[in-house]
């Protein structure tokens, strides 16, 4: 049985959600994110497992990821620091509906729990946190020891509620670097680029979005 992560009240100065999307779905930084997360799910429990079929509100994670914007993303927890604490478990069809996930998130605080996984290799751990026992936020590698990975997750759950959300998503540039637009399109450096192993397989295509 997996083991329940408490709430900490520790938390990690002034964290931020920022949000990625990418113009296609044969990224190779999305591809890193979807094996990373293929991961977690191969190891996650029978409950993390079954309920990572469904969206958030019961959606089904399995629509079409050609919408109407033409985009697909997911989005970062980040510490002050820039360092990533945690990332989404779903992939969105649009930056509005990440954002507005993030902050239905943050309205139920008492909803989230983690939950630990074991990982790919002997030795490797990692964690999962949950909204009424859906996945919603994953680690972003891989831990030797249970007290590093304990308090990487009692962190997350304690930083994700007080984040900061972006006002605006880092896209896609032509050459396959990462702009963030602000007020009259200035662009500026992103934060830095997710710890998990990447995918670099062009022929994978990603998983369905919510």
């Amino acid at each position: 049985m997996a083991d329940v992560v408490p709430i900490d009240v520790s938390g990690h100065g002034r964290p931020r959600v920022t949000f990625t999307m990418f113009a296609s779905d044969d990224d190779p930084v999305l591809h890193a994110w979807l094996r990373f997360r293929s991961l977690l799910v191969s190891s996650a429990s029978h409950d993390v497992h079954q309920s990572a079929r469904r969206g958030p509100a019961g959606e089904s994670s399995r629509v079409d990821p050609r919408t109407d914007s033409g985009e697909l993303g997911f989005w970062r927890l980040l510490a002050s620091n820039n360092r990533e604490i945690g990332r989404s478990f779903l992939l969105y069809r649009s930056f509005d509906k990440a954002r507005a996930h993030v902050q239905a998130l943050q309205g139920t605080p008492e909803a989230l729990a983690g939950v630990y996984v074991a990982g790919p290799v002997h030795g490797s751990r990692g964690w999962v946190v949950t909204s009424d026992d859906a996945p919603i936020m994953t680690c972003s590698r891989w831990y030797e020891s249970t007290s590093a990975r304990a308090a990487a997750a009692a962190g997350a759950l304690a930083a994700l509620p007080a984040a900061q959300m972006s006002d605006l998503p880092d896209r896609s540039g032509p050459s396959g670097r990462f702009l963030r637009r602000e007020a009259g399109n200035r662009a500026v450096r992103p934060p830095r680029r997710a710890d998990g192993p990447e995918l670099t397989d062009p022929h994978r295509r990603a998983e369905r979005a919510v």
